[in-house]
This record gives structure tokens, sequence and C-alpha cells, in this order.
């Protein structure tokens, strides 16, 4: 392989890569204990070269760059690997792994590689996060022995498509496909194409420019699959319609910002399995009357941004109702959910995130939702809520974020808010609370890192000689009066 580098150390790893004419390391020194060559190359930690012990032949190249998120790796310093993947990979005929993934390669002319379809003996091939341009090749059909193939790179300027993924389906054994922004805007069947996997455990066609999910498969085969994305897809059509609810494996479902309208078909109860529902920023859902309850599994439901009218008493009622409730994370922000919230969400035990914020309750924060001993992060900002802040909430110890701006709470704040010894932000600011804020307010706060109390009439009331428990970050007190 040859990268046409400034960083020294590919000039060094280069040696590393002879072939099969070439062990990589001599059989009589291989050694089943340590069978990698770990080295750093620039900002990029790889796992490096794994050899067979028995023949020295490289069997595994492993060159990801861990340290790259996508935004670093195009606009920061952490560009990994730069340069040309050149033909030379092909004398490693014995490869069974490549992972190049988020590293500022390409093959010639921006493209991907025609040649990587020659290295049949590929069970593994992540090239994710490559800002590869022009059409992914066909060639890549001829990988047959492929398990895991992973193409997806969300801000590669050039943007890589195809018109035709028929050759996806002469991979027989293929558990994994990732194709994320990979531009499919001209393919129609492409559900018939997946279709003709049945190995699929997990398929990642999100920000595609999918045109429809509206299909009829008269047979489903993809009764393995666990994981799909399809989120940022442009459907716009019913989503009782899309042919997916079939699924009954499914256990991560992404539906996010696709543009679908409407509820969920009845089908969505026999969906047990699941555990992630990702249904966000579909604007049009109209009333929410979708029941989960029979989904024990659950785990994350994100319903935000939907502009969904409902009351929160009948939505919650429609939570899972199983004896060992599982749900983690609930996200219905940015809706038009109206009436006051129930002492019942006490029974979503296992709460770590609930983000009711821009919708339109009023009535109190219920007392109940002190026994949400789970909750990191309670999100209630941007409604109509009034009353008092409940001292209950001092019983959330593990409570990372407390968000309750811009409502019209009124009263004393609990000393007991003092209590939660896990809190990184506290957002107060826009009510109508009144009265002292204590050294007690603040006695546990010690991880604190943004505070904000503004529009209320607060008055910080703390001894001349008090040293504050935490190190703010970030902190508003407009309205509050010191001394």
């Amino acid at each position: 392989m040859h990268f046409s580098s400034g960083q020294p150390v590919a000039r060094s790893a280069q040696a590393a890569y002879r072939g099969s004419g070439t062990p990589c390391c001599p059989s009589s020194a291989a050694s089943p204990a340590t069978p990698w060559a770990s080295f750093t190359l620039g900002t990029t930690k790889t796992a490096g070269v794994k050899c067979s012990n028995r023949t020295g032949h490289v069997l595994r190249l492993h060159l990801r760059n861990v340290h790259a998120d996508y935004l670093d790796e195009f606009y920061g310093d952490n560009i990994g690997l730069v340069g040309e993947i050149s033909n030379s990979l092909l004398s490693m005929d014995r490869l069974v792994h490549l992972d190049l993934s988020m590293n500022s390669l390409e093959g010639p002319s921006g493209h991907m590689p025609e040649f990587l379809g020659s290295l049949t003996r590929l069970r593994y091939l992540n090239l994710s996060g490559i800002p590869f341009c022009g059409r992914v090749p066909p060639q890549l059909g001829n990988l047959s022995n492929l398990q895991h193939l992973d193409l997806s790179c969300q801000f590669c300027t050039g943007r890589m498509y195809s018109r035709d993924i028929s050759w996806v389906a002469r991979i027989p054994n293929l558990q994994s496909l990732g194709m994320n922004w990979v531009n499919l805007s001209t393919i129609v069947d492409w559900p018939y194409v997946v279709n003709m996997i049945p190995s699929l455990k997990t398929l990642g066609l999100g920000g595609c420019s999918l045109q429809t999910a509206n299909h009829s498969l008269p047979h489903i085969n993809l009764t393995k699959l666990e994981r799909l994305d399809l989120s940022d897809n442009i459907f716009a059509h019913p989503m009782a319609r899309g042919w997916f609810w079939n699924l009954t494996s499914l256990q991560h479902l992404y539906l996010a910002d696709t543009e679908l309208y409407g509820q969920a078909p009845d089908a969505l109860a026999h969906m047990t399995s699941l555990q992630v529902l990702d249904l966000s920023y579909n604007r049009n859902m109209g009333i929410m009357t979708t029941c989960f309850r029979n989904l024990c599994n659950l785990r994350s439901l994100d319903l935000s941004s939907c502009q969904s009218d409902g009351n929160i008493k009948d939505i919650i009622a429609r939570m899972p109702q199983c004896p060992l409730n599982k749900l983690q994370e609930l996200h219905l922000g940015s809706n038009n959910i109206t009436g006051i919230m129930p002492d019942l969400i006490a029974h979503l035990t296992s709460l770590v995130v609930l983000d009711i914020s821009v919708n339109n309750l009023n009535g109190g924060i219920p007392h109940g939702v002190g026994l949400l001993s789970s909750l990191k992060e309670l999100d209630l900002s941007s409604n109509n809520l009034s009353g008092p802040v409940p001292s209950e909430i001092g019983m959330l110890r593990n409570l990372t974020i407390l968000d309750l701006e811009d409502n019209n709470l009124s009263g004393h704040v609990p000393s007991e808010i003092g209590m939660l010894c896990n809190l990184i932000m506290m957002d107060l600011g826009g009510n109508k609370l009144n009265g002292d804020f204590t050294e007690e307010h603040f006695t546990s706060l010690m991880r604190l890192k943004e505070l904000d109390l503004t529009g209320n009439s607060l008055r910080i009331a703390v001894g001349p000689d008090w040293i504050p428990p935490f190190s703010l970050e970030y902190t508003h007190l407009g309205s509050c009066l010191l001394g």
C-alpha cells in the first residue's frame, strides 16, 4: 500500500506491508499472545497489522483513525493517514480484514478503487469516513465472503452515489451493510435487493435520498435483521405504509426526519423485540395515538419535533406497561402536548432521560417525579408549568441536568436541591421564583458547571467567607440580588 504522506511513520509502516510474497512477521517469531504490531501514525492510533501465526502472511490491517470524528477528520488536525490507496494492496492475497476508516485516503481521481473487488478473501471491509466521490464500484459484489461492509460517510464533500445496488445481493453471507449518505436517489427497488440477503443483521441507509418506503414485499426474508437505519430520507407518505413494520426481529429502528406522516400501524404492537425507536422530526404525525404498551424491551423512544397533539396523561398511559419496565429514554420535546403531568409517570422506574420541553404542559410538577431514581436528565423547559419546584427533586441523586427554564414556577426553591451531588447543569431561569438561594442550596453541588437563575426574584444569600464546592463555567444571575 502506498501512502503519499508527510508523516514519517507512514514510510516505516509501509515496510510492514509486503504482502504474501514477503511475510510481515516470520512464523517462527509469531506469538499467539502478542499477534498485533501496534503503532501510532500521526494522530491515528491503530491496532496495526495481524499476521498468521503459521505462515506470517498478513491477515488483517486495522488502520482506523480512532481519534477522528467526522468534523475533526475533515476540518481539524486528526486527518490520520493521507494519500492514495495503491493496487499494491492486492499483493496481500490472504487478507480477510481491512479497516481504513476515518482516514483521508482516496483512489484515483478521488474514487473508490475498483480493484478492491479483487480481495476476494475479505470478510470485513470498512471504508467509512473516507472522502471518496463518484460511483460505488459494483466490483464489490465479487467479495462473496464479506460479512461486514461499511461505506458510510456523512460529511464527505464529493459524495458517492450508486444507480444500481443489485451487486449487494451477490454477497450471500453479508451480515452488516452500511451505506449511509451514499446517494441512492434513483434506486426504487432497494427493498427487494436487500430482502434477497436473509443473513443481514444490520442495515444502514440513512441520508441516501431514498424516495419511498411504500413497497409491498410478498415475502419477508430479513428474519434476522436487528438494526435498520432509514433516517434522513424523503419518503413523504403515510408512516403506516412502510414495508418495515413486518420486521418483528428488529431491535433498533431509526426513521427520524423522513417526512413520514400519520401514526404507526397496529403492527408496531407485535414488534416486541424493539429496544430503540426513533420517529423524531417527522413533523406531521398528528394526534399521538400510537400505543407502545406491549413493547416491554423498549429502552429509548424519540418522538420529539413531530408537531403531535395529545394529552400528556394519555401519552404516558400508552407507554410500556410491563412488570419490568425497561424504558430509559423518553423524548417528547417540541410537540403540542397539553395537560397536567400525571403521578403515573412514576411507574417508568427505569427512566434515565425525560424530555418534555417546548410543549404546552400546565399545572404543577408531580411529586412522583422524585421516584424516578435513575433519572440523569430532566428537561421540562418552555412549558406553562406553575406552582413550586417540588422538594422531591432532591431525591434524584443521579441527576446531571435539571432544566426547568421558561415556565411559570413560583415560590421558594427547595433547599433539597442542594442534595443533587451529580448535577452539572441547573437552569431555573425565566420563572417567578422568589426567596433566598442559600448555602444549603449549594451544599453538595460539587460537579456543577452551569447555573442559570435569571428572570426570577431570588436573593443569593451566602456568607462572605463561603467557598463554593463547585467551579462554574457558565453562570447567569440576571435580576437576582446578591447579598
